[in-house]
């Protein structure tokens, strides 16, 4: 779940679901938070899960798993039949940073290793694009020079790397700095320029549209 902004879009646009974070701490903040009857929130491994679902949305999630292919058929046995995946990772492993190491990143991911593991897992591409360049990939290398180094509370699962690093991941060393540096309205211009160049494998991000067939 993270930050929880992005439930909070799908809520205003009319879904209703389960969000999940292994971070109890913060999915009782959001719980308590929480403006709809329509999610759900819990503290817990999505292999435990034992519905199905026809949506999943995983950003920044599958990077952390170090056998990443086993995240992947679990999120097929989560699906329902023509089921959709939306999820994201980071690109490139020409672009690894300090940023990576204290996120507890298994890897960056090339495009055609990606496409060979959805491909693998059974998963059928709609949509994929590389995202980022031309400003990610300058602002990238700077954000993580302003990077806290803290220790985040102790996750254990086997499958991932180090867990417990993913809820302090990008947590700024000046805040006050970083909020004006990196101010959504001050890069707003700059990204929706970027738009143009989505389809290029230039960028530090993929974001992939995948579905489940029909048995």
């Amino acid at each position: 779940m993270g930050s929880g902004r992005f439930y909070e879009d799908l809520v205003a646009r009319g879904f209703h679901g389960l969000c999940l974070d292994l971070n109890a701490e913060l999915i009782g903040e959001r719980r308590s938070r929480a403006r709809s009857a329509g999610v759900e929130f819990q503290a817990r491994n999505f292999f435990s899960l034992g519905e199905r679902f026809t949506l999943l949305v995983a950003f920044e999630v599958l990077e952390h798993y170090q056998d990443d292919l086993a995240c992947l058929r679990r999120w097929w046995e989560l699906l329902e039949p023509a089921g959709a995946l939306l999820f994201s990772v980071p690109a490139h492993m020409r672009q690894w940073t300090q940023n990576d190491t204290r996120a507890g990143h298994a890897r960056r991911y090339e495009k055609a290793e990606l496409i060979g593991k959805l491909g693998a897992t059974g998963f059928q591409i709609e949509q994929f694009w590389c995202y980022g360049f031309p400003i990610l990939n300058l602002t990238y290398p700077l954000s993580s020079k302003f990077a806290a180094d803290l220790e985040g509370p102790q996750h254990f699962d086997p499958l991932m790397t180090d867990c417990g690093k993913t809820s302090v991941s990008g947590m700024p060393k000046f805040p006050w700095l970083s909020r004006i540096l990196f101010h959504k309205w001050v890069w707003k211009p700059a990204l929706y320029a970027q738009l143009l160049m989505k389809g290029r494998d230039l960028g530090t991000g993929y974001l992939v549209k995948c579905r489940k067939p029909m048995e």
